[in-house]
């Protein structure tokens, strides 16, 4: 099983307060898909217990809202790619975990194993349609690493041209690709850029 990927990226201002979200309630829409800002929140929840558990459990320099980050761009690519498999009839299966695997994923996870397990699979599924759309165009890729790259190409190229708005909050363009530096979604400041990440408002970091 790939380790889950996680972005590290700074903490700077925050966007005016008067940009307000897009789509109430909605973190980002995707082709009239509405990702819940809900969604984003389990999603940045594993993220979360997965850098802790990395870093012995210390919460020092993990910052929210670089997970939450994440976790919109992760849930826009998936929607985007499930929206391809759909359009052009793809059959997609996602591996199983095995029991080993499984048994570790709940040691780590606890309580929160059922929404790791649903995000796991969700990226997984990213995974297997993006190395579906590399096999459509050309057959002579190698399988491995090399098609999961260009599949991820031909994803992110089907992202730019997806109709797609992000709550502009999260500092992240229509094509998911960071704009802006921001902070919590709740919280407005304006000397966050010069503070630790270790001595930000409890709001702003991983616990």
């Amino acid at each position: 099983m790939s380790k889950t990927r996680l972005a590290v990226l700074g903490l700077a201002a925050l966007l005016m307060a008067g940009c307000g979200p897009v789509n109430p309630g909605a973190a980002a829409v995707v082709d009239g898909t509405r990702i819940p800002m809900s969604d984003v929140e389990d999603v940045a929840d594993v993220y979360c217990t997965a850098s802790l558990s990395g870093q012995s459990g210390s919460a020092a320099g993990i910052d929210s809202a670089a997970l939450r980050r994440q976790s919109v761009a992760d849930l826009v690519s998936g929607e985007v790619a499930d929206q391809v498999a759909k359009d052009r009839g793809y059959d997609v299966t996602v591996p199983s975990l095995g029991s080993a695997e499984q048994a570790q994923l709940e040691q780590m996870f606890g309580d929160e194993l059922p929404a790791a397990l649903d995000l796991i699979e969700r990226n997984q599924r990213t995974g297997v349609i993006a190395q579906e759309m590399a096999r459509e165009a050309d057959a002579s890729i190698p399988e491995g690493e090399q098609l999961l790259q260009a599949g991820q190409q031909l994803l992110a190229r089907a992202t730019a041209e997806a109709d797609i708005s992000v709550d502009p909050r999260f500092g992240l363009d229509e094509t998911i690709q960071q704009i802006a530096e921001t902070g919590s979604l709740s919280v407005f400041g304006g000397e966050l850029d010069a503070t630790a990440t270790e001595d930000r408002p409890a709001a702003l970091q991983c616990s």
